[in-house]
């Protein structure tokens, strides 16, 4: 649902909606973004409330009256890490290449779950899914952490931190919560981001040259590398108005992560030649493990994005 929120920002005709490439010549100066991993590429330097919940029209789950000292099959709470690299910032209305969060929350055991808010693997939805969680919320106080990484209070037995720095982010990485109420030893394992990303056009930095990938009529293929096991990759397509300024609606398939999907060109046909689009290429998981201090499982959700830019043919 933060991506809705992302998408509705942008829309608004009254802020930067997405910004239409300048007239000019493109040639082989055209400046990319780097997803190259390690070091010398920005997804790998040295050195936000984000629940990713939605709205439906249902809740999912309800709390229960399991004993507190008995270990339960029941959901404790949801960890989320998320990690976008914006291609081309001044396209998209806002500042900053990395927008990067961090949300904890923990509850009274119940039989919701988290997961339904992605698109389902092998599918394609035309519209952002959300799910709703009831549960009731433990009684806590002060920070909490994800390894190094210190999450504060945003609610009751929520935690969040959205102004944390690429290179804070671990790749690979098991991480261990900390809570003043309890721990959760490899609560889940970080992901890592991307060494090539194909089309390589819609990574164009400087509006003067964005717009340029196409996202074709007639189906688009999208490849990356590398393949991480046991995850899942999304492709998620906006599309705007030519001008940029309205949201005309959006694509989201999802499959497992085998380096390469195939969004098929039946999704287009509405919508106008040289159509503006937003391109969000995501590698997501999510997991679910014991928790034995508070006597259940942890469901988390690890994604990390990169937004580029495109057009309709």
């Amino acid at each position: 649902m933060r991506i809705m929120a992302f998408l509705f920002l942008l829309s608004c005709a009254s802020d930067i909606a997405i910004i239409t490439r300048q007239d000019k010549t493109q040639d082989d100066t055209a400046e990319v973004i780097g997803v190259g991993e390690p070091a010398d590429d920005p997804w790998n330097a040295d050195g936000g409330d984000n629940s990713g919940s939605g709205d439906t029209d249902g809740t999912i789950g309800e709390p229960t009256d399991e004993p507190d000292d008995e270990m339960t099959e029941l959901t404790i709470g949801f960890a989320e890490m998320s990690l976008t690299q914006i291609a081309c910032p001044a396209c998209m209305g806002v500042q900053n290449e990395f927008d990067i969060y961090a949300n904890l929350k923990l509850h009274q055991p119940t039989s919701g779950g988290y997961s339904d808010q992605l698109t389902p693997v092998g599918s394609c939805v035309t519209q952002e899914l959300g799910a709703y969680v009831s549960s009731t919320p433990l009684q806590a106080t002060g920070t909490a952490s994800f390894n190094s990484i210190q999450l504060f209070p945003s609610g009751p037995a929520e935690w969040s931190n959205t102004n944390l720095y690429e290179y804070q982010i671990e790749r690979r990485t098991p991480v261990y919560i900390s809570t003043d109420i309890g721990s959760i030893p490899n609560a889940f394992e970080t992901l890592e981001g991307f060494d090539d990303i194909q089309p390589w056009e819609l990574r164009y930095v400087d509006p003067s040259y964005a717009f340029a990938a196409v996202v074709s009529k007639q189906g688009t293929t999208f490849s990356w590398q590398p393949v991480i096991p046991d995850a899942q990759f999304e492709v998620l397509i906006a599309v705007y108005s030519p001008d940029g300024a309205q949201l005309l609606g959006l694509v989201s398939c999802m499959e497992n992560d085998v380096g390469y999907l195939t969004v098929p060109g039946s999704y287009f046909q509405p919508y106008p030649y040289y159509a503006l689009t937003a391109i969000y290429l995501s590698r997501h998981r999510v997991d679910r493990r014991p928790a034995p201090e508070f006597n259940g499982y942890l469901e988390s959700h690890m994604v990390w994005t990169v937004l580029g830019t495109g057009h309709i043919e």
